[in-house]
């Protein structure tokens, strides 16, 4: 309970300025009769989400001979489709900014429907083979999909489906090719790729941002973005010398790179992203350094005290962000 709140409630409450409506309900909230219970609603709602799409797999692997392709394809769409009827007669109209969802259970409803809109596309592409060697192009439609449905109803968790499907497509499309940029091989396609990826969602965040167009999307677009060029050079990390060194300190200088400009830009979720990048790379070209018989117990070491260096610079950089500038 705040006492201080409560009082000031009463007072309030005796000269009038509040109706004893208005009284009841702050003096509850203020001695914390009266909880908010919307972050719990939402999670329930994303689990609802889980089970139900787990609960369809499970009824299509047990059933397939029984049911058969057609009437299960047909199945996952009509569901598809309801569940995008009723988010389309619920949803407020279309705006370039962010728009306030009338109802708890919209953007998860949406969700559903767009996960079922994948998975029967991806249920006929299975049974069907309707793209026969081109399959891979339909997780670009699938995105597209998605990014559409995100735009239209302003949904920042179908928004980051419609990334991580394209960078799937690109994934699966890139494992096909005999040569990348950087060396040959199926690793250093999907890792050239990942790379360019993560530029494209560099780029599409801040076009997001400077044209006012769904603006409040550009931290999904950043924020994987980055994830994805850190990935690049960890992914080869582990190879061998030289080419794991290499990758370890390009690791090590984007992510401070990324830390120094997220610091100046009070965007924590950035900065810790590339602290830890930066410490991966350089516990990298440690271990890489080590010889001789004190190698494990120096490793040790190394991993039982810096960790707790870095979450004591995480806290102090959350401190120094939430401080007014």
């Amino acid at each position: 309970m705040n006492p201080d709140v409560a009082d000031a409630v009463d007072a309030l409450a005796r000269s009038g300025t509040l109706s004893p409506t208005q009284a009841r309900l702050f003096s509850r909230i203020a001695r914390r009769h009266l909880v908010s219970v919307h972050t719990e609603m939402r999670l329930l709602a994303y689990l609802g989400v889980l089970l139900v799409m787990a609960g369809v797999g499970v009824l299509i692997k047990e059933n397939l001979e029984h049911i058969g392709p057609v009437a299960i394809a047909g199945a996952l769409g009509l569901g598809a489709l309801g569940c995008l009827v009723w988010v389309a007669r619920q949803a407020p109209a279309f705006s370039r900014g962010e728009v306030a969802s009338p109802h708890l259970a919209l953007d998860y409803v949406l969700l559903l429907g767009a996960v079922l809109v994948g998975a029967d596309l991806a249920y006929v592409e299975t049974q069907f083979l309707a793209l026969g060697d081109a399959w891979p192009w339909h997780l670009l439609l699938v995105s597209a999909v998605y990014a559409l449905l995100a735009i239209r109803y302003d949904s920042r968790v179908v928004f980051t489906m419609a990334l991580s499907t394209f960078v799937a497509w690109r994934g699966v499309s890139a494992a096909t090719l005999e040569r990348s940029l950087w060396y040959s091989g199926e690793a250093g396609a999907v890792r050239a790729n990942a790379l360019a990826c993560g530029a494209l969602f560099l780029l599409l965040g801040g076009v997001l941002r400077a044209r006012l167009f769904k603006a409040h999307f550009e931290p999904v677009a950043a924020h994987l973005g980055w994830l994805l060029i850190l990935a690049a050079p960890l992914s080869g990390v582990g190879d061998p010398r030289p080419s794991g060194t290499a990758f370890a300190v390009i690791l090590a200088l984007l992510g401070g790179v990324l830390a120094v400009f997220s610091y100046g830009r009070r965007r924590f979720g950035l900065l810790a992203m590339g602290i830890v990048g930066a410490y991966i790379g350089v516990s990298a070209l440690f271990l890489d350094t080590l010889s001789g018989s004190d190698t494990t117990l120096l490793a040790f070491f190394w991993f039982a005290v810096t960790p707790l260096a870095v979450l004591v610079l995480l806290y102090v950089a959350h401190r120094s962000l939430k401080e007014p500038e």
